[in-house]
Order: structure tokens, then sequence, then C-alpha cells
């Protein structure tokens, strides 16, 4: 299973496999990542580019060039899309890591090193920019060990750690999400904020038997339900998990209509892995369930 852990440093020391380069799409060097790539690694770097990329990269797409002089073996160029510019399509930027996954599976890379594409220069909003990275490197089938996510400053590298840590009480809904298409109507959950004020928690259970109940708090860090969810757990695994801790679930396909709302909750929460709250210090429900503490963006309670 690869793992996934967050860097404070630099993308040009890591000793990877491969590294990861945030390139323009005329591959010949530029600023950021891509000037700091081509510096440290010497203008080997820039005759292989004109080489094997005589036209240039598309936005998205991904290609390979020996490292030069860095330690890794191999750089995965791809070409992010500018947010400043209009290019404003979340696709595109899962594209490039699906596309730079599957090139270091193609050059046979077990560890890869990737910066933040876009975030920089190209003005992808950071908190979008990191949920996109997590989340589709998650969901890339690859043969790579390890992939680090690597910030050069402090503030960067604790967004993106808090947000991989967060991405445990994500996978717990969508692996909701995945009973619920399974035909599980008649799980329920409650997500809140403890007393103290510093951790997000949900309790789970059968509708039907209301004491046979699961809980979580971020808290326990990646700690649920006997079991380890983190950010690269799959929803269909946590699912497993709620079944054996709610053992008197069953398939009973005969409530949709918490299920076509959940749907709509999640649709608000994934984008920026921004957590329902039902219930809170100070907090009243009557509008709906905010949707990122302290947000005011609300969503309506969930059907009875």
């Amino acid at each position: 299973m690869t793992t996934l852990v967050a860097i404070h440093g630099d993308i040009t020391t890591q000793t990877t496999d491969a590294i990861v380069n945030a390139a323009n799409n005329a591959m010949r060097g530029g600023g950021g990542v891509d000037g700091a790539i081509h510096r440290a690694g010497g203008p080997e770097i820039l005759r292989e580019c004109i080489a094997r990329f005589p036209h240039g990269l598309a936005t998205g797409a991904a290609g390979w060039t020996p490292a030069g002089a860095l330690d890794a073996r191999w750089i995965v160029h791809t070409a992010g899309p500018d947010y400043r510019a209009g290019q404003r399509d979340r696709a595109l930027l899962e594209s490039c890591y699906r596309r730079s996954l599957a090139v270091a599976d193609e050059v046979g890379a077990r560890s890869v090193a990737f910066p933040l594409i876009s975030a920089g220069s190209y003005g992808w909003p950071q908190r979008e920019a990191i949920v996109a990275a997590i989340d589709t490197i998650a969901t890339t089938p690859t043969v790579v060990d390890e992939v680090r996510l690597v910030a050069r400053d402090e503030e960067t590298y604790r967004e993106v750690s808090s947000t991989l840590a967060m991405a445990t009480s994500v996978r717990i809904l969508q692996g909701v999400r995945e009973l619920h298409r399974r035909g599980y109507h008649r799980l329920r959950m409650h997500p809140g904020i403890a007393p103290s004020g510093m951790h997000w928690r949900i309790a789970l259970w059968d509708a039907a038997e209301p004491d046979a109940k699961v809980w979580y708090t971020s808290g326990a860090g990646s700690e649920f339900a006997d079991g380890v969810v983190d950010a690269m757990t799959p929803p269909t695994v946590v699912a497993d998990l709620i079944l054996r801790a709610i053992a008197t679930l069953t398939s009973t396909a005969d409530e949709p209509g918490y299920g076509a709302w959940l749907a709509g909750l999640l649709a608000l929460v994934e984008p920026e892995h921004q957590l329902p709250v039902a219930y809170a210090e100070y907090f009243s429900p009557s509008a709906g369930w905010e949707i990122g503490w302290g947000s005011g963006v609300r969503y309506p309670v969930p059907p009875r």
C-alpha cells in the first residue's frame, strides 16, 4: 500500500527515486519550483527537455527526463493549470498528479516527491490544491510505495499535515456514503465539535437498533473501529470496518432519501475537506448543519 507523508523541506534535495517538477507548457525552465530544479540539476535537464519535449507539454500531461545533478534518478515534469489565467478546471490539476504517478510507474520509481502543483505563482487556492493532491494520490492506482508532499515553508507544511490528518474524518464520511450505496439505508450519523472545541467527532448507529453505535474523535488520530483509517484508506475498506463494528446493520434498500441527502452533504464536504457540524457549544442546528466549523455555510438537517 502506498504511504503519503508531508515533508517540510526543499524539493530539489529529496532523495526519492523521482521528484516532480511543476513545469510550464514550454518546458524550457521557469520560476518557482521549475527554476529551482533546473538550477540545482544543471544544464542537462534543459537539454533533455528540449530533446524530449520539442513542442512543450500540455496542461495536465506529464513526462520524464533524467535528474541531472540531483540525488533523484528521474524528474517527472507536469504542466499545472494556471488559475490566474482562467484554467480553473480541477480535473486538470488532478490529471497532473495522476499522470505523474503513471509516469513514475513507467520508469520504475518506487518513491516520489511532489510539490504542491499550481499553488504558487499559478495562484490555485492553497486549501483546494492540497485536497486535490491528497485525494488524487489516494485514488490513483500505482506501484509507488512512498509519496511525499513537500512544502518549502512552515505554514504550508502545517496546512498539508493538518489536511492529511483530517482526511481520516472525510474517509469515515465517505465510508458511510459507500454503505448507503450498498443498500444499508438505516445507517445514521451525528457529527459535531467536542465541548473542548479541539476535536471533531461523529457517532454512527443503526436506526433500527440505536444502541448499536460506533464513535470516532479526531483526537484518536487514524484509529477507528478497531482499525486504521488514513488519507490512503479506500472508502470501501472504511465501510467494511463500520459493518464489523455495527453488527446489526442489514441491507434494506428501503430509505433512499437519506442517501440522497448524504450525497448532497458530501458534495459540499469533499472539495476542501470541510467537515459537517450538527452540534457544538453555542451552536444552533435550527438553520441546518454547518459545513466547515465557523464557515456559516449551512446544509439541511437529515430526513427522519
